[in-house]
């Protein structure tokens, strides 16, 4: 017991001093568990939904790009004949999506940022802040999706999807967390200002 109060009081002492860091590291460690969690609902909610539904016959392309010799969908899921494509594809997605963000929420706002900031202000940014980096990741996946699915096993291909989507959220959302999530002391500074006497 003593040597976990002894690890647990130098982990106070170095968020305390190394705030920063701290956050980093409460961050990707949370996020990793987050992209377990997905990674887990990709692994079943697919094949669960091609086999219960006829969406897998029912193309899902969103949202047309053409730019020079890009041509595609920011969301791409074209009929492939397997779970892993179309309508039923793209409704575990979200699904994965809703799910795994509803856990992420809370944890990054109160165990990484410990933000106390008003709940529905921050749901709100942080919703907006989902789906515009949700599309940019998606017109990023549709550019080397067709590649993995062409080349790798199912198994991998959804790992691989993961850690390649989850990489590039982390690098983006760690600046916009401490930006929809301040400290609540920098919500103490911002709602009560000093008086100065005139």
């Amino acid at each position: 017991m003593q040597l976990a109060q002894r690890i647990a009081q130098w982990w106070q002492d170095f968020s305390a001093s190394h705030t920063l860091i701290a956050e980093m590291a409460k961050f990707s460690g949370l996020s990793f568990l987050v992209a377990a969690l997905q990674y887990l609902l990709l692994t079943f909610l697919p094949v669960l939904l091609f086999e219960t539904t006829g969406w897998g016959a029912v193309p899902a392309q969103f949202l047309h790009v053409s730019l020079g010799p890009i041509d595609t969908y920011v969301f791409d899921y074209p009929v492939t004949g397997d779970a892993l494509g179309g309508l039923s594809y793209f409704v575990a997605f979200v699904l994965m999506l809703v799910i795994s963000q509803g856990v992420n929420f809370p944890l990054q706002r109160n165990v990484t940022f410990k933000s106390k900031g008003n709940v529905w202000f921050q749901l709100s940014w942080y919703v907006v802040a989902l789906v515009l980096i949700t599309m940019a990741c998606s017109l990023l996946m549709s550019l080397y999706v067709p590649i993995l699915r062409e080349y790798v096993d199912p198994a991998i291909y959804n790992i691989l999807v993961t850690v390649i989507n989850g990489g590039v959220q982390l690098v983006i959302y760690f600046p916009v967390f401490k930006i929809i999530f301040p400290a609540a002391k920098d919500v103490e500074q911002v709602e009560e200002p000093e008086l100065v006497d005139a």
